[in-house]
């Protein structure tokens, strides 16, 4: 068997068990969880999509392996299948006109939004499914975070447990969808400035202060918001966790908007700093930064200050 394929499988089971950290009591099950698509990506941006598809289709039968078929679709659906993907659209190239010696790669932005894409598919077959039942999505998670609150803290008086789950459902699958697009960043990030180190990487690194974003996208997000705007019950529930979800994207292209700003003048540690200290705050923050990601794609923010000296 070629060595490729072996880093490949033990990239898979290497992914899996960390996965199933918590299911199997691993000392630092937390970090093992988080950084669980770690080893593919690592496989992908050194050996090709075809290597990663190898990992993540050995993960999903070691994740099956420890916790049934529920465990390993769920492996799937957050591991392996947004590994592949990410991988497989970013090592995408073609020659670069007018100087066809030149490569022109897939663009970080591009990807980004099919990540987004995924997340929010994924939500939206989810409350499909639910809506056969005889409770709506929200109703669902509202009761499993009651529960989950209960078993975490079983002193929490009943009146403050439903106030916390009234304060975290309305929010709470966008808010674990937009997670998991950050988890899946920080991961392809960190293996692709690790092969850089050692000089195993297929690709260079995207500049994050030159991200963009498809013109279909907006149209996405436009779709959610009137949703969550002119929906009722379960339809408007639905289209303000799709509305987080999608709107994803355009926060980070604000923040590389910020970062390029931030860039011109003489103090960009302590701005950044003070910066991503607001926002960490507060919520408004994060949304000014998704408007200003918007209004970057209509209105070329970036070029404009790109121009300014402080």
């Amino acid at each position: 068997m070629p060595k490729e394929t072996l880093i490949a499988i033990g990239a898979g089971v290497l992914s899996a068990v960390s996965a199933m950290a918590f299911l199997i009591h691993l000392p630092g099950a937390f970090l093992f969880a988080y950084l669980a698509s770690l080893p593919l990506f690592l496989v992908g941006f050194s050996l090709g999509p075809g290597k990663i598809a190898i990992g993540g289709a050995v993960g999903f039968m070691v994740a099956g392996m420890f916790g049934g078929a529920f465990s390993a679709g769920i492996y799937g659906l957050t591991q392996a299948l947004p590994a592949w993907l990410a991988v497989r659209q970013l090592l995408l190239q073609r020659p670069s006109l007018p100087q066809p010696t030149s490569t022109q790669w897939y663009p970080a932005g591009d990807t980004l939004c099919w990540l987004a894409i995924l997340a929010a598919s994924v939500l939206t077959l989810a409350a499909v499914y639910v809506a056969y039942g005889d409770q709506g999505l929200s109703i669902q998670i509202a009761e499993n975070l009651d529960i989950i609150l209960k078993g975490l803290s079983p002193d929490m008086a009943i009146d403050s447990r439903g106030k916390m789950v009234a304060l975290i459902a309305p929010l709470f699958p966008g808010a674990v969808g937009c997670s998991w697009l950050i988890m899946t960043i920080v991961n392809a990030t960190l293996a692709q400035g690790i092969l850089i180190r050692f000089e195993k990487n297929l690709r260079p690194s995207p500049a994050y202060v030159d991200l963009g974003l498809p013109q279909w996208m907006s149209w996405l997000l436009i779709a959610s918001a009137a949703l969550a705007l002119l929906g009722t019950g379960e339809m408007e529930y639905t289209g303000r966790n799709l509305a987080l979800v999608t709107a994803m994207p355009y926060f980070l292209l604000g923040l590389s908007v910020i970062h390029t700003w931030a860039r011109r003048v003489s103090f960009t540690g302590m701005v950044l700093f003070s910066f991503y200290l607001v926002v960490v705050l507060s919520g408004w923050a994060a949304i000014g930064v998704a408007g200003i990601g918007m209004a970057e794609q209509w209105v070329g923010l970036r070029n404009r200050v790109s121009g300014i000296n402080v």
